[in-house]
């Protein structure tokens, strides 16, 4: 048997950025991931790297079709064969400093093999037996899959296998799921030539976001040519085309040569004998886990998708920083919260959102004041045409207006994921808005519409007597 300090399961985000803290520290680390071509976990093998450098090839698409109106002439359609090519040399210069060869080279311990336990501290891979002072399973998620009724007679795809498989631009995409996944790639497609219907459960895209986000995302994608259907399910597949029914059980038929399942994940937990070491599931089949990530056996803990709650590459980042930072100094343990979380959908427009939603901030019974701000007279955005953008802040309900400091913010706009950064961090820091305010920024930098939307609050201290004060200031020393 091998003893090590530490066990980490699953060589994705978590699981890599936890071994290397480890190493860091010196402690004698094993990292196990069951399959030697899926270093980099989802993120990078795919989710947002092929997806990303996809949405990439896409706008191109978009803005060379958009230039026709100013006397560009285009031809030609997508050669996916070539963009997958494309997308897989990205991942692999990426994936060139994270996989077991590397990770050995900076004298990390890699098994690759099943990982089983064999008991509450030991594990068996490959008919060698492990043990360690602690265990970190960092085993991600999967596509939850459907079950409908003709499906083998299209393709499906998911996340994991379009990437791969998908060699041929289809001329009809379906797209089930009206989340993240299934806006970005439902658009990406759509600009590179398939006509893509996206097929939402629920009232709206994007449902975790505020209405009017959804709102301005649906009316977005519906200029482009998207067909989406809301409160509808795909029922069958047959003939080439699917069967749509909305709650009003009306069988639409929409002509369908592939389709997008993307409906959410599913926490890997099977064959690995959980049971054995102690390690129990919630009604729901995802592990137990307590506020401080560890499971109901005290020697394992659970980081990133595996832990069944925000499922981002960077929530494990945060995770694994909360992890470490408890390991070490057991004394007022960090919480895993929503609270610091931040989120971006890449759709043109893109949309972002940092800390706590409304609904949370209710829940736990924060008092804020909400300041919610068009893009209509942005300069910037008169010029490049996205005046149709949104951005609403809350921030704290009890200081006066110049003392404020930012809780949350969410933005539709071109390029959002980069204009919250200031705001993320100016609440991070507990920045007074008044700062904020006090900025020059260089004109017309798009981020001039942070200011603006400060200085719509401030306007409020302008008040009756402070002006007249200001008035009779003015002539007495002037």
């Amino acid at each position: 048997m091998k003893k090590y300090d530490v066990i980490v399961i699953g060589a994705g985000s978590a699981g890599l950025g936890s071994s290397g803290v480890a190493k860091v520290l010196g402690l004698k680390t094993l990292l196990i991931e069951k399959d030697g071509d899926n270093f980099g976990g989802d993120c990078t093998n795919f989710g947002c790297v092929p997806s990303k450098a996809l949405i990439n090839i896409a706008n191109q698409f978009h803005q060379a079709k958009s230039a026709e109106r100013f006397g560009l002439k285009t031809s030609g359609k997508a050669d996916m064969g070539g963009i997958l090519d494309h997308i897989h040399q990205m991942q692999n210069f990426i994936k060139d400093t994270e996989d077991a060869a590397a990770l050995r080279k900076k004298g990390i311990d890699v098994v690759i093999g099943k990982a089983v336990f064999e008991s509450r501290d030991t594990l068996k891979v490959n008919d060698e037996t492990y043990t360690a002072r602690i265990i970190l399973l960092c085993t991600g998620s999967t596509p939850r899959m459907l079950d409908i009724e003709g499906m083998e007679s299209v393709e499906v795809y998911t996340n994991e296998t379009i990437f791969f498989d998908c060699r041929e631009l289809p001329e009809n995409l379906i797209v089930i799921g009206g989340g993240p996944v299934g806006c970005e790639l439902g658009q990406a497609f759509s600009r590179l030539g398939s006509k893509v219907t996206i097929v939402n459960r629920g009232e709206r895209l994007l449902d975790k976001e505020p209405e009017k986000v959804s709102e301005i995302l649906e009316m977005r994608f519906r200029e482009e040519g998207i067909q989406i259907f809301t409160n509808a399910e795909v029922q069958l597949f047959k003939d080439g085309k699917a069967g749509i029914a909305s709650k009003e059980k009306e069988i639409l038929e929409i002509p369908c040569d592939a389709v997008l399942i993307s409906v959410g994940r599913t926490v890997n937990t099977k064959g690995m004998h959980f049971d054995t070491a102690g390690i129990e599931l919630t009604e729901k089949g995802k592990i137990k886990v307590d506020e401080y990530l560890r499971s109901t056996n005290k020697k394992v803990y659970v980081i990133g998708d595996a832990v069944g709650s925000y499922m981002f590459s960077h929530g494990a980042e945060k995770m694994v920083r909360q992890l470490w930072r408890n390991l070490l100094v057991p004394i007022f343990k960090k919480k895993n919260t929503w609270n610091d979380l931040s989120w971006v959908t890449f759709t043109d427009p893109q949309v972002a959102h940092f800390g706590l939603t409304e609904e949370k901030l209710h829940e736990q019974g924060v008092t804020y004041l909400r300041k919610d701000q068009s893009f209509e007279h942005d300069d910037r955005a008169i010029v490049e045409e996205y005046t149709y953008a949104q951005m609403s802040l809350w921030l704290d309900g009890s200081n006066g207006l110049g003392s404020k400091k930012i809780l949350s913010g969410s933005m539709i706009a071109p390029r959002a994921g980069e204009l919250v950064q200031e705001l993320e961090l100016a609440k991070h820091a507990n920045i007074p808005i008044r700062n904020l305010n006090d900025r020059v920024y260089p004109y017309p930098v798009a981020a001039r519409i942070n200011q603006k939307t400060i200085r719509g609050i401030l306007e409020k201290t302008r008040t009756v007597w402070k002006l007249k004060l200001a008035r009779k200031a003015f002539r007495w020393f002037n």
